[in-house]
C-alpha cells in the first residue's frame, strides 16, 4: 500500500463514512486503514486505540452539528422560516447525502449492551441538536412545550432515518422534516 500523507481530520472523515456504513463492529482497524488508503500504523500515530478513534469520529460529528446549526440559530438575519430551510439543508447533507443513516444513533444502538463508552458523546450529540430545535420552539411555545416538541422532533427524526434506511426511501426523513416545520410554524 502506498504511502499517503493525510490529515487527522482527513482520516476522521473517511471514518465516518465508513463507520456509518459497516457499523463499529464490522470496522477493524486494519479494513479502516485500507478504507482510508493508510497504513494502519499511521491510526496510532493519531489515535491510542480503536475506542479513541471511535471516540474522536462522534466528537467530529458531534462538532461539525453543533457549529452549524448553531450558525443557523444565531443568524439574526434570518427569519425562522429561513432558519428552517438552513437547518433542513443541514439535516439532508447529513442523513441524505451519506449512506448509512445517523452516524451517532447507528453507533448507539450498535454498542447499547455491549459497550457504553461511546454514550457520553452520543448523548451530547441529541441534547445538542434538541437544544437548537427547543431555540427554535421557544417563540412559540412555554419552555416546557418547547422541549417535549424539540424531543418529539429529534425522535421523529431518527425514526425517519430508520425507514428510510430499511425501506430504501427518503420520503420517511422527508416527512419528519415536513412534521418539524408545522411544529415550528404554527
Amino acid at each position: 500500500m502506498p504511502i499517503i500523507k493525510t490529515s487527522k481530520e482527513e482520516v476522521l472523515q473517511k471514518v465516518i463514512s465508513t463507520v456509518r456504513k459497516k457499523g463499529i463492529a464490522n470496522s477493524s482497524m486494519s479494513e479502516l486503514a485500507k478504507d482510508c488508503g493508510i497504513q494502519k500504523s499511521h491510526f496510532y500515530y493519531y489515535f491510542d486505540n480503536k475506542d479513541s478513534l471511535i471516540n474522536e469520529m462522534l466528537a467530529n460529528v458531534n462538532s461539525y452539528m453543533q457549529y452549524n446549526l448553531n450558525k443557523i440559530l444565531t443568524n439574526d438575519a434570518l427569519s425562522v422560516k429561513a432558519k428552517l430551510k438552513e437547518i433542513d439543508s443541514l439535516i439532508f447533507k447529513l442523513f441524505l447525502k451519506n449512506d448509512g443513516g445517523c452516524v451517532m444513533a447507528n453507533t448507539a444502538l450498535e454498542s447499547a449492551h455491549a459497550n457504553p463508552l461511546y454514550f457520553q458523546e452520543i448523548k451530547r450529540f441529541f441534547d445538542n441538536f434538541i437544544a437548537g430545535l427547543k431555540q427554535l420552539l421557544v417563540a412559540k411555545y412555554s419552555p416546557l412545550k418547547a422541549q417535549e416538541l424539540a424531543e418529539q422532533i429529534v425522535q421523529d427524526m431518527e425514526g425517519g432515518i430508520l425507514l428510510m434506511r430499511v425501506y430504501k426511501d427518503k420520503k420517511y426523513l422527508e416527512n419528519a422534516v415536513k412534521r418539524m416545520h408545522k411544529h415550528v410554524m404554527n
